[in-house]
């Protein structure tokens, strides 16, 4: 098996370099992408010599021409490695004890670098490994990600029949670096091919593990990904929006929608929004959906909040927040006289009254005039 050459490797990531650079003060050298990392966030030592470094950063680095050359002529023995990089990974699919589990790590980092086509199927033959450990994930996903051809990981998605019980056992019981890359995956898969994902979004244990992340806010950028996978996988098809609500996806979408506010991330309106549609999009198609919202203690005053806020630059833009939550709440509001109660208890016919004088979308204004059609009776004996 190739070892990646200690020189090789960036002191601050571990990863291979891709473009060292050396930092003139010191002369250590570093992945440029890193170093600049490292000092935008306002460092002024040497990582590895903990030297002080001039305020001033121009001029601190150069190319290190000499080592990118050494780099990339390994890289190239490495890509005539292939063969053997897919027999060190078919040893630790297949392994009963931990010495190939070792070889691995050595060989995913070498996989990871090269980027090589043709190892999806592979990789997530290691990832239903559940003895593998979080680190030998963490790089198997960090491949997949990688991965020159979405087509190639979502047709390997599509032929593993095992992967529902190996992603919700992963999403439940991984790192939270794994349940993060692992959102994203099925989120960058369901983008392009809703069809690879169709197993995932079928499976109930997959969307309980997923709501479960939703829900939590504690989890931080975990529950976002799984917000966008869970997401992804609603709009798939029906049966797998009636899956996310047997799961309790309905429940965990109005959790994160009431805690968004608490988040303070700069993507928060974006991810509220995403939420919102979502939930609108399981109310509208599946009848459990709402009674699992009727179930819940303010489930209608959480959307009344979001009927009209004191808008963002991106709710200026679009509006989209607004609109998702009139249209779950009309949906409700139809059925349910006690949800007609709660909107008008919750203060939403002051909302509607705001948002049409501001510049809400088409759609919010018309679903905002028939909700204020629909609550007239109400709205007068008020």
């Amino acid at each position: 098996m190739m070892l990646i050459p200690e020189v090789f490797l960036c002191p601050i990531s571990l990863d291979l370099m891709s473009d060292p650079v050396t930092l003139l003060p010191t002369a250590q050298t570093y992945d440029r992408p890193s170093i600049r990392r490292w000092l935008a966030a306002g460092h002024r030592t040497c990582p590895v010599t903990m030297r002080p470094l001039p305020h001033h950063t121009s001029g601190l680095l150069a190319p290190n021409r000499t080592l990118k050359h050494l780099i990339d002529r390994w890289l190239l023995l490495a890509d005539l490695a292939l063969p053997t990089l897919r027999d060190n990974l078919l040893d630790a699919a297949a392994a009963t004890d931990s010495a190939p589990m070792v070889a691995a790590v050595e060989t995913l980092r070498i996989v990871r670098s090269l980027s090589p086509p043709g190892f999806c199927a592979l990789l997530l033959r290691l990832l239903m490994v559940r003895s593998s450990g979080d680190v030998l994930a963490e790089l198997a996903l960090d491949c997949l990600l990688a991965s020159p051809s979405t087509r190639e990981l979502a047709d390997a998605l599509q032929e593993e029949k095992k992967l529902p019980s190996s992603f919700a056992f992963l999403l439940r019981q991984g790192s939270p670096k794994v349940k993060t890359a692992l959102c994203r995956l099925i989120h960058t898969v369901g983008a392009v091919a809703v069809d690879a994902v169709g197993a995932l979004g079928r499976s109930e244990p997959v969307m309980g593990a997923l709501a479960a992340l939703v829900r939590d806010d504690t989890a931080g950028g975990a529950s976002d990904a799984a917000l966008r996978a869970m997401c992804s996988l609603c709009s798939s098809d029906q049966a797998s929006r009636e899956a996310a609500v047997t799961a309790g996806a309905v429940d965990a979408l109005l959790s994160y929608i009431s805690s968004g506010g608490s988040r303070k991330r700069p993507s928060s309106c974006a991810l509220w929004t995403l939420a919102l549609e979502t939930l609108e999009l399981v109310l509208v198609s599946v009848d459990a959906g709402r009674q699992a919202m009727y179930a819940r203690p303010g489930a209608t005053a959480v959307l009344v909040k979001m009927v009209f806020m004191v808008p963002s630059r991106q709710d200026r833009v679009g509006g989209c927040g607004s609109e998702h939550a009139i249209g779950s709440l009309l949906v409700a509001c139809r059925e349910s006289a006690e949800a007609r109660v709660d909107a008008i208890n919750a203060g939403l016919l002051t909302r509607l009254l705001l948002l049409l004088q501001s510049q809400c979308s088409p759609r919010a204004k018309a679903n905002a005039m028939a909700l204020l059609k629909l609550l007239r009776a109400i709205w007068a004996r008020h």
